[in-house]
């Protein structure tokens, strides 16, 4: 239920739930497309013949994956953290509910900036494989070979792990927004009927 002194209780509790439901998916996928990229860089080494030296580097989008990550993570905390706060009276203040408004805007803020530059090294890029034997550089169609044999593709866009962190975040992205705005209607509602009861007062 609503009141003057607890306003839009259903909306915000719907939209922060919904905002750390989807940080958490967010969370998740990023930790998941860290952990099978790792085993993907293993499976190459382990298959580098004896006495060759491999480096892949996928350091362009493992770098921004890792901001993403923590961004989802961020919102998981806040969202839980604003939930609780739905409960608890003396948290639902104008101010303090712009307060986390504004913070949500924050974490919208921090996943758009990105989950752009994510998605485009998603689509266009690919990991940087190069490897020597015995101090010689190894031709790229015999790594590319070797890629194939195990079944691996260097393109980020052909890796469905990677391709759930491009999609699913920007959920979060939206329902941290979403609620931003709720709260931030939530806060205005109280500041408008503090000034009604001011203008009662003789």
């Amino acid at each position: 239920m609503s009141s003057p002194a607890q306003p839009w209780t259903i909306q915000r509790l719907g939209t922060l739930f919904l905002s750390f439901a989807f940080a958490v998916v967010g969370l998740g996928v990023s930790i998941n497309a860290r952990i099978k990229a790792n085993q993907a860089v293993k499976e190459v080494y382990d298959a580098a013949p004896q006495g060759a030296v491999v480096n892949v580097d996928t350091k362009d989008i493992s770098d921004v994956g890792s901001v993403v990550l923590a961004g989802c993570a961020l919102q998981v905390a806040l969202s839980a953290l604003f939930i609780i706060f739905v409960f608890v009276p003396r948290r639902t203040t104008a101010l303090c509910l712009r307060i986390q408004g504004w913070l949500l805007y924050f974490c919208g803020l921090w996943l758009l900036a990105t989950l752009i530059p994510f998605d485009v090294f998603f689509a266009t890029r690919q990991a940087k494989v190069s490897a020597t034997l015995d101090g010689i550089s190894v031709p790229t169609a015999e790594i590319q070979n070797i890629e194939q044999n195990l079944g691996l593709s260097p393109y980020y866009k052909d890796a469905s792990y990677l391709k759930l962190v491009a999609i699913l975040p920007w959920f979060a992205f939206l329902f941290a927004v979403i609620a931003g705005v709720i709260l931030q209607v939530a806060a205005g509602q109280i500041t408008f009927a503090n000034s009604k009861n001011n203008d009662k007062e003789p």
